[in-house]
């Protein structure tokens, strides 16, 4: 038995799906990134920013956001802390928000973009807990 009261095994699977979760978390942000500045055309995700109710300055939202998601990604695969997972967690609640206010169309999608995102807040509250241990 380990100090946690796992068998060595069981810690061993432990550590297998935290890895797993936490460089899950990295690719998203960071494939969220790159197709957001590099594949998705801009003209579309600003107009989709001003139909959010962002209608200044949004070109610097959009390259702001793309940054975030570039930082998210890289502190996710270096970094990771309580906190980080705890402020991933506002972000996508709060990303999942707007859209479901602004964008409902995003919400009742077949292919599920924000429902998704129920399963990446407990991903994240699990990585939020793993680090306290």
């Amino acid at each position: 038995m380990t100090p946690h009261g796992r068998t060595p095994q069981d810690q061993a699977n432990w550590d297998k799906l935290y890895w797993t979760m936490r460089l899950g978390m990295g690719c998203i942000w960071l494939w969220t990134a790159y197709v957001s500045w590099y594949v998705y055309p801009q003209a579309e995700s600003l107009d989709l920013l001003r139909r959010s109710g962002f209608t200044q300055y949004t070109e610097q939202l959009l390259a702001a956001s793309c940054l975030l998601d570039l930082a998210m990604g890289t502190a996710s695969c270096l970094y990771a802390r309580p906190l980080l997972w705890y402020a991933q967690f506002v972000l996508v609640a709060g990303y999942s928000l707007v859209i479901a206010l602004f964008l409902p169309e995003y919400l009742f999608h077949p292919f599920g973009p924000i429902t998704k995102n129920i399963s990446v807040l407990a991903c994240l509250a699990f990585l939020a807990l793993a680090e306290r241990r």
